[in-house]
């Protein structure tokens, strides 16, 4: 810590053991005071030289978190495009609004960082008059592909309930199914149900993402083997319990961060859960 902070003798550990206990981000005031500092305005110095070392993130002027919010921004926006079809500013507003707020101008980049990566496509719907460009999940497209064959349809007149719309767009072959073990122990499925549970405890909301690593750090699920848990996340999702968000560049990370998301073994990535 630098001479700004020497009245302050609280350590990192310390500091972001209180931010991952936090459900959302904390002013430096409030921090202070749980860590039994002399006073906010003193201890900030130490939290904005913590912010530049990159071990904790600012969510605003006197904002803090253990989580980075431009992570949390791309989860949002992978997650609100695979369910619906949106255009960016209603989309921009949609999770930045999201508890906790997001600054709008992180939303704004990171979404353009998806377009620009092919996580993300700004295209235009058909129809005669010229439309703004909504926003596709090219991992998820079917919300852009629902209302595609759906206004193809009613061109030469036919009508079709989304239902029938949707069940055309069911993969034709079923997802690998995972085996779920038997035996002395907790077996696969008990440990699905608990992580289950898990995420709708630390989920403020139904469909608020959780990332893989906040999940390892909870009690019941911390001495589960990353095999176990990693397969536990992928039964969830075959039995349509959650969806997971896909890490679109984890190739490019170091294998310790590999090692914090959730692998199906065929080459995909996931950082985050959330319930359907």
């Amino acid at each position: 810590m630098n001479s700004s902070s020497v009245q302050n003798t609280v350590d990192f550990e310390a500091i972001r053991n209180e931010l991952e206990l936090s459900e959302n981000p904390l002013n430096s005031a409030a921090l202070s005071k749980r860590l039994k500092q002399k006073s906010g305005k003193a201890f900030k110095p130490t939290l904005d030289d913590e912010v530049r070392v990159g071990r904790i993130y600012s969510w605003g002027r006197d904002l803090y978190w253990d989580r980075n919010p431009r992570v949390m921004a791309r989860e949002r926006l992978l997650r609100v495009t695979a369910r619906e079809l949106m255009t960016a500013d209603p989309l921009n507003q949609r999770v930045r609004s999201e508890s906790p707020k997001i600054n709008k101008n992180v939303v704004s980049e990171i979404r353009k960082d998806l377009v620009r990566e092919g996580a993300l496509r700004e295209v235009a719907q058909r129809g005669p008059k010229s439309r703004a460009k909504v926003i596709v999940n090219l991992s998820n497209p079917r919300p852009y592909l629902e209302s595609e064959i759906g206004g193809l349809l009613k061109e030469f007149g036919i009508e079709r309930s989304t239902e029938r719309i949707r069940a055309l767009l069911e993969p034709a072959e079923p997802q690998p199914q995972v085996e779920v073990q038997t035996g002395a122990g907790p077996d696969l499925r008990e440990i699905a149900e608990t992580m289950l549970a898990a995420i709708n405890r630390i989920a403020s909301e139904p469909g608020t993402t959780v990332t893989f690593y906040r999940l390892r750090q909870q009690p019941a699920l911390a001495s589960v083997p990353k095999p176990t848990f990693d397969k536990a996340a992928l039964l969830l999702r075959q039995d349509r319990k959650a969806e997971l968000a896909v890490h679109d560049h984890a190739a490019r990370l170091p294998q310790s961060e590999q090692d914090e998301l959730v692998t199906d073994g065929l080459g995909n990535y996931y950082v985050s859960i959330y319930t359907r």
